[in-house]
């Protein structure tokens, strides 16, 4: 049944060609297009002011000064006259179409690269970037633009307002124009790009149009000159389609790859900085480099957000996108809420707020404490922050931060700095961080076998899960001294070594301090 269905179509679709070529005038058309052919000073003198029509709207951006410039070009008609040579294999007429399509390109090239070289506007704009990246998509549209074209030239039915589209569709134009502008700043990526959607379009267009003039029973016997053979000019055409397709199809791919990039990061920040009358993400951007990639967002919020929620955002990208990834935030404080109407009251002047004691600065200041020092825990992350408080003055000087962090070793410069500025950024006051330590495990109890008991083996364990995790090791191990037979600092030794999984080259020389043993665990 389908079978009989698609015969009776093809039946069909075969009597409509038929109809169609019985109302065509073959000679008409290849007299037409043949007159195109011809490289007058009119004609030179069009392509000229096309290409400066087309350079000047790519350089203002305009997309309407580019349109004008589709449709003053003249180019469309040795296009369609050399699809119409190879459908022929018209030797000559295909020599003497593709001289003027030769001459017309360099004299384009040449024009607006002296115009941009002498012209004030260099930078690229969006209409200049758009004609540098063609993909698959372009080598489509100008096919199908192209059949239409040539379906209008052979039947005459609507002919004006279909060339007019097939002109602005391709756009043979502007791309030769981003060809001049990228050799006269020096962008050959941007040259390259334009010529390749040129030649893009150029392709298509002839390819199209000579399947169009073939259907429409187009033959070599209508002309005299000598002609290819049709196994060659076919294969010629397949070719030249099969390596043009190449990068098409890799740049769509790169393309398509690039919005899914880009999808993913806006859902993975939208998720976090969207937040219902508290923050609006405004904008991101995103740069792939050979350390993974950077990432910057932009968001209007009512508070800030603080270090470790963009810590969390920056792991989010990394699990989402699976590389490094660098993020930054760029915040602005704006109000929340309706803008309140006027009021038709007198104005009264309201008195001034009184000024603010060291009680209030106190009761102000703890509130917010306790969120930043679990802030801190992220500079410090594995050992753990075992106190924190605040010290005050009533002469207005900084606020000095009291924290206390459990493990064996002092704060560096750096952890100080990142400190000063969280704890600054979460209290909204100038505040001095005065960091302290203790140490990170409990003394130890020994047994009589010199082995720790069993209270002290489970304060042990996190060794071995920091091991684990492959965070530094630093730690001071604090055990009574045993007297006696059982030599304890040999017995801890090799608790810590067998049962802890320490490497033996971190564990430094045990040392004694009046009754207390001091091993110190410093990994290389």
């Amino acid at each position: 049944m389908l079978r009989a269905y698609l015969k009776r179509l093809l039946h069909k679709l075969d009597a409509s060609v038929a109809a169609a070529v019985a109302r065509i005038d073959h000679n008409a058309v290849i007299k037409d297009l043949v007159a195109r052919a011809d490289l007058s000073g009119s004609y030179l003198l069009m392509i000229v002011f096309s290409c400066l029509v087309a350079l000047l709207g790519l350089l203002t951006n305009s997309v309407a000064v580019v349109i004008g410039a589709m449709l003053i070009s003249p180019l469309m008609g040795p296009i369609f006259t050399a699809a119409l040579a190879f459908t022929l294999g018209d030797l000559h007429l295909a020599r003497k179409v593709l001289r003027i399509i030769v001459i017309s390109i360099l004299l384009s090239v040449l024009v607006t690269t002296l115009f941009t070289f002498l012209s004030p506007l260099k930078a690229p704009t969006q209409e200049i970037l758009s004609r540098t990246r063609p993909n698959i998509y372009d080598l489509l549209i100008a096919a199908f633009a192209g059949a239409a074209g040539a379906y209008a030239l052979c039947t005459r039915v609507s002919y004006l307002f279909v060339t007019t589209g097939v002109a602005v569709a391709t756009a043979v134009i502007p791309p030769l124009s981003v060809v001049g502008y990228g050799i006269a700043t020096g962008q050959g990526a941007i040259a390259l790009g334009g010529f390749l959607l040129f030649f893009t379009n150029l392709v298509a267009i002839v390819i199209s149009s000579d399947i169009v003039f073939h259907l429409f029973r187009f033959r070599a016997r209508m002309v005299e000159e000598s002609r290819y053979p049709v196994r060659t000019r076919v294969l010629i055409l397949a070719v030249v389609l099969v390596l043009i397709s190449i990068p098409l199809v890799y740049t769509l791919v790169k393309e398509i790859s690039n919005v899914n990039l880009t999808s993913h990061i806006e859902q993975t920040l939208k998720k976090r900085l969207n937040n219902k009358e508290n923050s609006r993400m405004t904008g991101f951007s995103f740069q792939k480099d050979s350390n993974g990639m950077t990432v910057a967002a932009s968001v209007n919020t009512v508070a800030y957000f603080n270090y470790s929620t963009e810590k969390r955002i920056e792991g989010d990208l990394k699990a989402t996108l699976k590389t490094t990834v660098n993020f930054a935030l760029e915040q602005t404080i704006v109000r929340s809420g309706r803008i309140s109407a006027p009021s038709s009251r007198l104005l009264t002047v309201a008195p001034a707020p009184a000024p603010e004691t060291l009680s209030m600065l106190r009761s102000k200041v703890m509130r917010r404490m306790d969120e930043g020092c679990r802030d801190l825990e992220v500079f410090v992350a594995p050992y753990p922050i075992r106190g924190c408080g605040v010290r005050f003055s009533d002469r207005g000087d900084t606020i000095t931060a009291l924290v206390t962090i459990g493990r064996d070793y002092p704060a560096s410069a750096q952890e100080l700095r990142w400190m000063t500025v969280a704890l600054t950024d979460k209290l909204d006051e100038p505040v001095t961080a005065e960091v302290t330590t203790v140490p990170f495990l409990p003394p130890v109890t020994l047994g009589p076998d010199g082995l720790p008991d069993d209270a002290s083996r489970k304060a042990l364990t996190v060794l071995k899960t920091m091991g684990k995790e492959g965070q530094k090791q630093h730690f001071v191990i604090v055990a009574p001294k045993k007297t006696g037979r059982v030599d304890s600092a040999r017995a801890l030794r090799r608790y810590l070594l067998k049962e802890l999984s320490i490497p033996a080259a971190s564990i430094a020389k045990s040392t004694e301090h009046g009754n207390e043993l001091r091993v110190k665990i410093v990994e290389n």
